[in-house]
């Protein structure tokens, strides 16, 4: 289903996080670094969006195989 990533996200750690976030607010990190961060998050979202709508895919193909699936899927797309 998912490729095994080889480094893990950003957002996968909230310590990643919290430090990144210092070292932005304390001008720390220099521009080129900034560059290739702001590259990396970019890439990230878009790696979490596309797995976000093949879970909602999922999800949808899973209401509408329930009895109720009308409901369901309203309540889903909402």
């Amino acid at each position: 289903m998912h490729a095994i990533q080889s480094a893990a996200r950003i957002s996968d750690c909230d310590t990643m996080t919290d430090k990144l976030i210092y070292q932005i607010r304390t001008g720390q990190i220099t521009g080129s670094s900034l560059n290739t961060l702001g590259a990396r998050c970019r890439t990230e979202l878009h790696e979490l969006r596309q797995e976000l709508d093949e879970l909602l895919r999922e999800l949808r193909e899973i209401a509408g195989n329930n009895s109720d699936g009308n409901q369901v899927s309203r309540t889903i797309a909402a």
